[in-house]
């Protein structure tokens, strides 16, 4: 894939979604807002994004992978997120912590016949997707620690924590669920402590999904969650669940996190004509909650301007 090259000026300006907020510093009486309080839309792209697209883009949150293929070497630079922040962008990263993913840097080829202690089975769901023993020092020092020094040289705003639901998956090997959600949590804190020392208080850390692990968790660990993290990405809330039962204990969970004061985001893997409903049901909620449209497919390899289309 050819890298984009752009600077400030070639590049227009595009008027707001029409449900965003000022991107401008609000104060209280405490002090300034933190980034993620501001936030009143958002957009998720992992495939391929074009710095420019995301600029002009009428979102105030992005959430993108830390390279445009997935490899070290088209990673995004601290130029191209400098220049997102110019268009007054939050910029999240993508980070998977509970797989280990055979086509990034950390990876290395023998792993899988000399199997490190960390690394478990293949995802059936996801080729070159590896369960790993999150808890692991291992884990920490091969993977998880260079890939945030990325994240942090690039200068990313936050972490978008992927498969903070493998907790469920040791516990469905025979783990007991509060050991592994203990775990997970403490991995959380671990990613935010590191962070939030190199890059400030502000670095904003939002799981997404596992939303059920405040409940999993020893009580001391559901404090620290919820001290931890700012926000919460969701898939398929709305619109292709599992069931109706899972629907409604999900969106239980999803508004004790928001009235804690937890930013909600959504994103539903939907056809246009589906969007206007889709609103219809958010505002119908009891809580907050920021939704994004993306196509059917799942693949997020586009900004979609589905809001367009909205009746």
């Amino acid at each position: 894939m050819t890298c984009l090259l752009l600077v400030s000026a070639c590049v227009s300006t595009t008027p707001k979604h029409p449900l965003s907020t000022s991107a401008k510093q609000t104060k209280t009486k405490v002090g300034i807002v933190p980034p993620h309080k501001k936030i009143s839309s958002w957009a998720y792209q992992l495939q391929n994004p074009k710095v420019a697209a995301l600029a002009e883009s009428p979102y105030d949150l992005l959430v993108v992978d830390y390279s445009k293929d997935g490899s070290d070497e088209k990673r995004l630079s601290p130029k191209d997120i400098s220049i997102l922040h110019k268009f007054k962008k939050t910029v999240l990263c993508y980070f998977s912590i509970g797989e280990a993913e055979e086509y990034r840097f950390y990876w290395q080829n023998d792993w899988k016949k000399n199997q490190p202690g960390f690394l478990g089975p293949e995802n059936k769901d996801w080729t070159g997707n590896y369960k790993v023993k999150y808890w692991r020092e291992d884990w920490w020092e091969k993977g998880l620690r260079p890939y945030l020094d990325r994240i942090l040289e690039a200068g990313f705003d936050g972490v978008y924590l992927d498969i903070v639901d493998g907790y469920w998956f040791w516990h469905e090997q025979g783990m007991e669920v509060r050991d592994t959600a203990d775990e997970m949590v403490k991995l959380i804190k671990r990613i935010a402590d590191y962070t939030r020392k190199k890059a400030g208080k502000n670095f904003i850390i939002c799981p997404q999904n596992g939303i059920g692990i405040f409940k999993d968790c020893s009580p001391e660990y559901k404090e620290v969650y919820f001290k931890t993290i700012d926000m919460v990405g969701l898939e398929s809330l709305l619109f292709n669940y599992h069931s109706e039962e899972d629907k409604n204990y999900r969106l239980q969970l999803a508004k004790q996190l928001a009235e804690a004061g937890k930013t909600i985001l959504d994103v539903e893997y939907i056809e246009k004509s589906q969007y206007a409903d889709y609103l219809k049901q958010v505002k119908a909620l009891d809580f907050k909650l920021i939704p994004y449209g993306s196509t059917q497919d799942a693949a997020l390899d586009s900004i979609t301007d589905f809001w367009k289309f909205r009746k």
